[in-house]
């Protein structure tokens, strides 16, 4: 990625799914997640899309990444 303002990061919390966005042009799925009261968004064609719904309201570990255009959530295990 080269987004000038990105900053990785590991949370712990619970995992809420907020909603099913629309399908990538490959139709692969993305959602829209929070995790200690913010708002992230499983990145465009990436493998979590297919496995968030999980850990939908579970306590996990998430790598997050902070960019300028949103948050993204690139992995996630449960505790």
């Amino acid at each position: 990625m080269s987004e000038i303002y990105m900053i990785d990061k590991q949370i712990n919390g619970l995992l809420t799914v907020v909603k099913k966005m629309p399908l990538s042009r490959m139709g692969n799925p993305k959602y829209r997640v929070e995790i200690n009261n913010e708002i992230f968004e499983t990145e465009t064609n990436a493998s979590l899309g297919y496995e968030i719904t999980n850990f939908d309201n579970k306590n996990v570990i998430a790598q997050v990444r902070f960019l300028k255009r949103g948050n993204v959530v690139f992995n996630v295990k449960g505790v």
